[in-house]
Formats: structure tokens, sequence, C-alpha cells
């Protein structure tokens, strides 16, 4: 009698295709660990680099990293997901509302008067003294390091850019891509060559994209330089500054505000991107009230947005706090980046003025391509 196991009480031989399998999904899954790794290294080094900042310790720089002085929240990749997934909350923008104006500009701009026109978001076209100067300018349709990705115009621009007179002054208040546009920067560098002027850290980004040759005032919080009799001053503000989901590549450069004056001229504040924030009334004491504030009144729902946003209602406080004559509302209606709708945010500025018995015109929310003007 053998002493062979019977072949129905031996083990199953080893499935091959279940090793090919294992191999398979551990190559793959390397494979996707290593794209990943490699998409880390390259996007912030080329289309989502940052800008950078070698110097001395501050009250806002610990030597590597911007930051507020004022207690902060961050705003992390959790925050990120849950605004996200909550799309379904955002209240309504239209897919194109076109524009009801068209830009008024007068043939110069000198002396007490002072001319404004929204072309849109952050962009606005200021003249004063003589120049023209243009804020956190973009044309481009996606606020986005890609055209195509990210999100969408909803309101054509005020200027076309073949109409847009020649800049003399380009003020960039931080890196955020509403804000720092590559495309529209690299086109206005090679039209108009304006004399740049950023806060600490942003020259080495306009010089990767723009070149070397461009004229850049790299200035800290309130350092200023005079150009043709105006006087700009960089002003502290409440935000952070970001083109790459990394913390590593996170308040790399400054944020900021600005602040022109000239001797018997108007005094203009541009706030950029601020949070509900003590500057304001520091600015006002340093600098003195502005004939015109142009303050930000969009992308604060949810409410932790806020943490670096001002929504209507902190807009109208940032106007009593720095005693402006007249405010102008930016930062809304071209681009949903955030939950409220597109006539939302108008309805909760109407409400914040009637609460502080302010009346409307004294802060008027442009159409894209309006144009205001005054005297002092």
């Amino acid at each position: 009698m053998s002493d062979s196991p019977h072949p129905a009480d031996l083990p199953p031989a080893p499935r091959k295709h279940s090793r090919r399998w294992f191999l398979k999904s551990l190559i793959g899954g390397a494979a996707v660990a290593a794209a990943g790794k490699g998409i880390d290294w390259l996007l912030p080094r080329t289309i989502c680099r940052a800008g950078e900042w070698h110097g001395p310790v501050s009250d806002h720089f610990n030597g590597t990293y911007f930051y507020n002085p004022e207690p902060q929240l961050p705003m992390g990749t959790r925050e990120a997901l849950r605004w996200l997934s909550g799309r379904k909350l955002r209240g309504h923008y239209p897919e194109i509302k076109h524009n009801t104006h068209t830009p008024q500009l007068a043939h110069e701009v000198t002396g007490k008067d002072w001319e404004v026109t929204m072309v849109n978001h952050s962009t606005l076209l200021i003249r004063t003294c003589g120049l023209n100067i243009l804020t956190d300018p973009v044309w481009s349709d996606y606020t986005s390091p890609i055209q195509g990705v990210g999100p969408c115009r909803k309101r054509p621009v005020g200027i076309s850019w073949d109409e847009l007179p020649r800049i003399d002054v380009c003020l960039i208040s931080h890196d955020h891509y509403d804000h720092f546009d590559v495309n529209t920067l690299q086109k206005l560098t090679k039209r108009d060559n304006p004399r740049f002027i950023v806060p600490l850290g942003l020259k080495s980004l306009l010089e990767y994209h723009c070149g070397t040759d461009i004229k850049v005032s790299e200035l800290d919080w309130w350092q200023s330089v005079i150009i043709r009799g105006m006087k700009c001053h960089i002003v502290p503000a409440r935000h952070w500054s970001k083109r790459y989901r990394t913390t590593e590549h996170s308040n790399r450069s400054l944020w900021c505000g600005f602040y022109l004056s000239s001797p018997g001229g108007p005094s203009i504040y541009f706030a950029g991107d601020t949070a509900r924030t003590t500057w304001f009334n520091i600015i006002r004491q340093r600098l003195g009230a502005p004939d015109v504030a142009i303050l930000p009144i969009g992308a604060y729902r949810p409410e932790w947005i806020r943490n670096n946003h001002t929504n209507p209602a902190d807009a109208v406080e940032a106007m009593q706090a720095l005693r402006a004559s007249l405010s102008i509302a930016c930062h809304f209606g071209t681009w949903q980046l955030a939950n409220e709708g597109y006539d939302e945010t108008l309805q909760d500025l109407a409400t914040a003025l009637m609460q502080a018995n302010i009346p409307a015109h004294r802060f008027p929310a442009p159409d894209n391509g309006q144009t205001l003007r005054g005297h002092v």
C-alpha cells in the first residue's frame, strides 16, 4: 500500500494569476507614489512656483515664512475638502452676466482729481497724479495655473485689453491666482513695461515669469517709493500667500495693501485681500484717513473663510475705522470663489450700510467697466 497522499489531501497549488495581480498592484502603487512625488517636486518649481525672500527676522517674518502678527486659524486641507463637498450649498451665479457699463476715461487725471474704473474682481484702473495704475491685473478666464481648470469667469472684463491705456504702475498685493495672473503680467510687461510695486518675496516670482529686465520696487510693510510725485506706501493686511498645496511652499512671500498719496492730491487706499483686522485703525493713524478706500467684500461663506476675507459688514466696519470719505467695493462678482451667490453679496452690502446708517452712494459696488471719479 502506497504512503503517497491522495491528491485531494494536497494543498492547492499557488495561483499564478494571484501572484501576478499582487505584483502588478505593487508596481502600480509604487508608480503612483513616484508620480505624486514627481508632481510635488515639479509644480512648485514651475507653474506653481512661489516667491522667495531672505532677510532678517521681523514681527511678521521668522526667517523663512511670513505670518500674521494677529492670531489666526490656519486654513487646511480638511476645511478645503469640507467646502468642496458642500458645492450644493453655493448660491446662484449666472453662467454669463453682461456688463451694464462701459469705461468713461478722462483724457488725463491730475491735481486734486482721481478716477477709478472697475475691470473685474480686484483689478482696478486707478488714475491719479497723471499716472495710470493697475491693481492685481487678471484678464484670464480661469484663476488657476492652467487655463481651463479652476474657477471660471462669470462676467467679462470691464476694459478690453486693446482699450486699456498705457499702464505706468502695477500694484500686486500677493501671489494668489485671482491676484497674480502670469498670462496677464507677461502681456503687460511686453506691452508697457510698467513699474511693479510688490511686497517682499514677489520680485523673484515676477522675474521668473516676466524676465529680469522688469522694473520692480519690492518693499516691506510701511516702506514707500515715490513715482512722479506720487508716494506709494505698502501697508499691512491680514491674509496669506500660497501657489501650491504644501505647507513648505506657503507664505514664502508677503501680502499687503497700498496707500497712494501726493501733495495736495487725493489719497487712495487699496486693501488688496484681507480679513477683518486692527490694521485699518493703524493705517489711518499713521497715514491719515483716505479720500478713497477700495475694499474687498466677496468670498466669505462658509464662515471660516472670513479668517482671510472680509464680508460686506466687515468692509463697512473697515470703512469706519479708516474714516474714508468714500469706499469702493471689489473682490466680488466675476469668479465664484466661495458659497455666497452673485446677488447675495450686494444685498449683504446694502444691509450692512443701512445698519451702519451710511448712505449707499458712499460705498458703491461698481459693475465691471464702471468708472467713478471725484476730487478733493
